[in-house]
């Protein structure tokens, strides 16, 4: 079993990202890079892309901060360092309820190949996003 460790994850992978969403039945899709760039404390993870919705493209990006804690727990933070999830590497499942949305968060990390599974539950939202990261 591989486990989400600073130097598995330091570096730059390619993702592909299929968004689901359950209610209405549409997919969205995003190509592009990720870096995780050592920055101190830990990885800054940079994404930036391009979201094809509905026949339109859009670029997409974003920066979360991931966090390597004794006893082997990770904390993915938002950019400006308020708290996300954090999940254990050894069982990589987290689960956040934020207002009235809840996200179910899974990662399977493989030797060069890793996996983001999230659903995200509420009253406005009900989809799932895949993610496959490659090197």
């Amino acid at each position: 079993m591989i486990r989400a460790t600073q130097s598995y994850l330091e570096g730059p992978w390619h993702m592909i990202r299929i968004i689901e969403n359950v209610r209405e039945g549409v997919i969205g899709e995003v190509w592009g890079d990720a870096e995780f760039i050592f920055d101190g404390e830990g990885l800054t993870c940079v994404e930036n892309g391009v979201l094809r919705f509905q026949g339109t493209d859009y670029h997409t990006g974003r920066v979360s901060l991931w966090r390597f804690r004794a006893g082997d727990k990770v904390d993915v933070q938002y950019e400006d360092g308020r708290p996300f999830h954090d999940f254990l590497t050894q069982r990589p499942i987290a689960l956040k309820i934020a207002e009235d949305a809840r996200y179910e968060i899974s990662y399977d990390f493989e030797p060069k190949t890793w996996l983001s599974r999230w659903k995200m539950l509420g009253p406005n939202s009900d989809y799932e996003m895949t993610t496959r990261y490659r090197r």
